[in-house]
């Protein structure tokens, strides 16, 4: 049996979907104002307030409650399950594989079903993939976009509402979580410039357009006092081992010195760090380490890695509430969004700490 506190939270979210009490940010009832409203004790319409932010449905701004992302997902009719695609840059990489899981978690948590699937690099897979989901019936889309250039106007043409995953597009405007790459990579090069390293380089992405962690590297270590050397920066493809290795192999080569260097992500890190074991070099003394998205990886390695972690678990479950609270409000396609972005931890490790060893 429903209590009546249960009740009135069902009676709330429903309208909260369709848009009565106002849109994202708007200020909510207060205790005394949905008392009334609901004819119910301030005691219960106290502790519907509470259920509502725990449900992420409200979120507390000074005295106020506020309107905010989180609304769950009823189907759109009797008996259908929703359905929304994910489509991700590789599955291989253990970072966006943990992304899915978490994505799927959350889907379910309400009863949603999510359909997953991976662009490999290729902004035409990913249109494919895309195009696949809105054929089967998907309500919405979580997408790791790929695309650069012209290409991002693709995602206006999409039927169904959308959410971008850790890259905010240059051509449109679109509801984006991320985490703010360029102030992480800053803090990279602050601490390896700390730590005594004079020499730097950089291992990125091959066919990434924007990038916003070497960026944010070069500007850190700019303003440590020191340069980020065109010559030391490579791109590389994590699937094409031998230039990966050819291109740790050039940098070993070419160091006067202790070298610091950051790796786009913990792969690239790893790869450096079995590359350095079959050579001989000493890892922080003559190359300091440092990864991103600090995967189960980066403490196995040794000596551990240094790397950046942030909240993906939260990153997933912000994106879908982002989603469905689009759908449930009839928000539309892309574009004309907002950006939510995540804080980042540097998580330092043995494969940085060249002070500790002097």
């Amino acid at each position: 049996m429903k209590t009546t506190q249960d009740r009135v939270i069902e009676e709330l979210l429903q309208e909260i979907a369709s848009g009565r009490h106002g849109s994202f940010g708007a200020p909510f009832l207060t205790t005394r104002e949905l008392a009334a409203y609901k004819k119910i004790s301030l005691k219960t319409a106290f502790a519907v307030l509470i259920r509502l932010r725990e449900l992420g449905v409200l979120e507390k701004s000074g005295r106020r409650n506020l309107l905010h992302n989180a609304v769950p997902v009823q189907a759109s009719s009797p008996g259908k399950r929703l359905l929304i695609g994910l489509v991700v840059t590789s599955l291989e990489s253990p970072y966006f594989a943990k992304l899915a899981k978490y994505a799927e978690e959350f889907a379910h948590s309400i009863g949603a079903g999510l359909l997953i699937a991976s662009s490999n690099y290729d902004f035409s897979v990913e249109r494919e993939r895309l195009e696949m989901f809105c054929q089967q019936g998907a309500a919405g889309l979580l997408i790791c976009p790929w695309a650069s250039g012209e290409e991002e106007l693709f995602y206006r043409t999409l039927p169904v509402p959308a959410v971008m995953i850790g890259r905010r597009l240059e051509r449109l405007r679109a509801d984006t979580v991320l985490v703010n790459n360029q102030l992480a990579a800053q803090n990279v090069a602050v601490h390896l410039a700390e730590e005594g390293y004079r020499e730097f380089a950089y291992i990125g992405q091959e066919g990434t357009p924007h990038d916003p962690r070497l960026s944010g590297f070069r500007f850190g270590l700019m303003e440590s006092g020191f340069s980020l050397p065109q010559e030391n920066i490579i791109r590389l493809h994590y699937g094409d081992r031998e230039s990966l290795d050819a291109g740790i192999v050039d940098l070993l080569e070419r160091r006067h010195g202790p070298l610091g260097l950051f790796c786009y992500h913990d792969l690239f890190a790893s790869a450096a760090v079995s590359a350095c074991l079959r050579r001989g070099v000493r890892i922080p003394e003559e190359l300091g380490i440092a990864g991103f998205d600090d995967l189960p990886i980066a403490a196995e390695l040794y000596p551990p890695l240094t790397s950046v972690r942030y909240p993906l678990k939260d990153m997933a479950r912000i994106a879908c509430e982002t989603l469905f609270a689009r759908i449930n409000l009839g928000m539309g396609k892309a574009g004309d969004g907002v950006y939510r972005t995540l804080d980042t931890e540097l998580i330092v490790r043995e494969s940085t700490r060249y002070s500790a060893k002097e």
